[in-house]
């Protein structure tokens, strides 16, 4: 499949590279990682990414990349980094390439690909792009590419405590070291707070519910705007909630006004949590799942569901 995929890129002057709307750090550090590759090692391409720009994680990252729109009159390829399905593409111009190619480690839903390079026992998209760069000599990548894919590596293993990492994790890992990064200062990056932050935690600890093997926080409108944080950073602390024994499966519960529903995160040690988020107009990872509600009122019936998950 590397051949099928580099012959495919090597055929186009034009390449759009895309990810999932909501981007995590494996989201943007594939997508930027990937950018990177394919500038360094062919610069006289016209590269570009695609999709809303506006998240603080943006940030974190320092590839120089295209942000112009794409100029569809010729013939683009697309390529659609740690999105399972077509639906959660961002941005809908994905339609106008002439052909797409998907890399993804999510449960597969949706092969929308000419090529489909998926892999669910992957930790994350960000190691099979490495893992790309890593195993073909013809590919290079620049110090900043590899530190992108580095914080989407590290973002989806929470620095390499998860289950799916494994070996392959780690080689992936040590090509992108070998380039000379510093990882000091990418898990600086990552994981210094500004006191803000702490109050977010203060709030969350004094607020938070605990029902069944379920623990839960939710956030309104009026709590972001309180706290100073968008509706993405506020479910960016569902992790708080984790570690504990008695705590089962953990939720993020976030209102987002823009599109008048409640968007939910899931996250469990043991238990697939992916099925129950089918059921509320989401899916994932079967312990890192996303969901959306209608209203908060269906809130209830989702930790019923996720109580008799853990009464199987």
């Amino acid at each position: 499949m590397d051949k099928e995929i580099i012959e495919k890129i090597e055929a186009y002057d034009y390449i759009a590279i895309y990810r999932h709307v909501n981007p995590d750090f494996d989201a943007f550090g594939s997508q930027f990682g990937m950018y990177d590759i394919i500038k360094t090692t062919y610069p006289d391409k016209k590269i570009y990414v695609c999709g809303d720009f506006s998240s603080e994680l943006v940030g974190k990252y320092t590839v120089a990349v295209n942000y112009n729109e794409v100029d569809y009159n010729n013939a683009v390829l697309g390529i659609v980094l740690d999105t399972a399905n077509r639906e959660r593409i961002d941005d809908e111009n994905y339609q106008r390439c002439k052909e797409l190619i998907k890399i993804d480690h999510h449960i597969v839903v949706d092969s929308y690909g000419v090529i489909n390079y998926e892999d669910s026992t992957a930790s994350s998209a960000s190691q099979l792009v490495s893992r790309l760069y890593k195993d073909n000599d013809v590919l290079k990548i620049s110090q900043d590419g590899a530190a992108a894919l580095y914080l989407g590596i590290v973002g989806d293993t929470a620095r390499f405590l998860y289950q799916n990492t494994d070996v392959r994790t780690f080689e992936a890992a040590s090509a992108l070291l070998k380039t000379g990064i510093d990882i000091v200062e990418l898990y600086n990056r990552i994981y210094l707070k500004n006191a803000k932050e702490l109050e977010v935690n203060k709030f969350i600890l004094n607020n938070y519910k605990f029902d069944g093997g379920v623990a839960y926080y939710v956030l309104t409108n009026d709590d972001l705007k309180k706290l100073g944080i968008s509706r993405e950073r506020g479910s960016d602390f569902v992790n708080v909630l984790s570690g504990v024994i008695e705590y089962k499966i953990w939720l993020a519960i976030t209102e987002n006004v823009a599109d008048n529903n409640w968007r939910v995160s899931i996250r469990s040690r043991d238990f697939a949590v992916n099925e129950v988020a089918k059921k509320y107009n989401g899916g994932g990872h079967a312990l890192a799942s996303g969901a959306k509600l209608n209203s908060i009122e269906m809130l209830p019936k989702l930790i019923e569901d996720l109580k008799e998950l853990i009464n199987e």
